[in-house]
């Protein structure tokens, strides 16, 4: 009985294209390839992975691939490929001298990952790829290319060690103050204090504008007021941002001066202040952060101000028990 050749050569073919093509379509990738000139293209990868996959996958995993493919100055061929089924991300670092064996292994990597149960060929075995992309010559004195790397998964990386040295900050910003003295007061704040990892200690002090209130037509007095003490503060990182509560221990002193009154005087008086709050840093760079604190402070024993003029007593002010007080400003780091 006599076969028709070119007839049965023909029909395998097209029911071959008609497989693989079944097969790309219903293939459940998202491949993001990345390769130098020279190297394969996405299109044969995914070829080659229709390949490995001998049989339509009857319930694949669907992929999410990414593979970047590097040249190292010493001609080396460096793979970073991400596969992430499900919601679980894999990574895997290969290092060959082979653009084209880094491409096979991504095929097997990616193979696997849509179908498990595929017992998938490794580079180099089985049938050929059914595109080859012609490699640059190695140099004179390059060695022979190894076997295909074996494709192991990344140790898990350990966590940033902690900072043992700490740094040296010194800041100088505005302030705003309410309840301490008779008028809101606005002020400058300077700072110097330690970076150690998430840990700031230093000492600060704030010395406001002069404030001249007045209480009768020619009557008044001018109000100073200065502030220092020492802070600490524990910082949570938030991407590019920090945050934390802080507090101080300060001492207040305040010195008044009145005009147009009866016998005038100075006086000035001494308390102690706790403070609680938050302190926000922003780091543009690595020398330099932006630094904001929201504070509210207790004055422990702080008097009442009064004035006594040509007709009788006048109250001045009473320190409200707690005053709000904002500040920003900048601090550089060193080293």
């Amino acid at each position: 009985m006599k076969v028709a050749w070119p007839t049965f050569a023909i029909g395998a073919v097209m029911s071959t294209t008609g497989l693989v093509s079944a097969q790309s379509e219903r293939l459940p990738l998202e491949l993001a390839w990345q390769a130098p000139e020279g190297c394969p293209d996405r299109s044969f990868v995914r070829r080659r992975i229709e390949q490995l996959l001998h049989d339509p996958v009857t319930t694949p995993n669907s992929v999410v691939a990414s593979a970047t493919i590097e040249r190292s100055p010493d001609l080396r061929f460096h793979l970073e490929l991400s596969v992430r089924t499900d919601g679980v991300e894999e990574n895997r670092r290969i290092d060959a001298d082979s653009c084209s064996a880094l491409a096979e292994a991504s095929a097997v990597v990616i193979a696997l990952a849509i179908d498990p149960s595929e017992d998938a060929e490794p580079p180099h075995a089985g049938r050929p790829p059914e595109q080859r992309v012609p490699e640059p010559p190695p140099p004179p004195s390059a060695p022979s290319p190894p076997p295909t790397p074996r494709v192991e998964p990344l140790p898990p990386r350990a966590p940033p060690a902690a900072r043992t040295t700490p740094r040296v900050a010194i800041g100088v910003g505005g302030s705003v103050e309410s309840g301490v003295l008779p008028e809101p007061s606005m002020g400058f704040v300077g700072s110097a204090s330690l970076r150690l990892d998430r840990i700031r200690a230093g000492v600060l002090a704030t010395m406001s504008l002069v404030q001249r209130p007045r209480f009768d037509r020619t009557a008044g007095a001018s109000f100073e007021m200065i502030s220092a003490g020492a802070f600490g503060s524990y910082m949570l990182p938030l991407g590019a941002l920090a945050v934390g509560p802080s507090a101080n221990v300060e001492i207040t002193h305040v010195r008044v001066r009145g005009f147009g009154i009866r016998g005038p005087r100075t006086s000035s008086v001494l308390w102690p202040t706790p403070v609680l709050g938050a302190r926000l840093e922003v780091s543009p760079a690595r020398w330099i952060s932006i630094v904001g604190r929201a504070d509210l402070l207790i004055p422990i024993g702080a008097p009442a101000f009064n004035l006594t003029t040509t007709v009788d007593a006048v109250r001045l002010h009473d320190p409200a028990p707690v005053a709000p007080r904002l500040s920003i400003g900048a601090e550089i780091v060193f080293p």
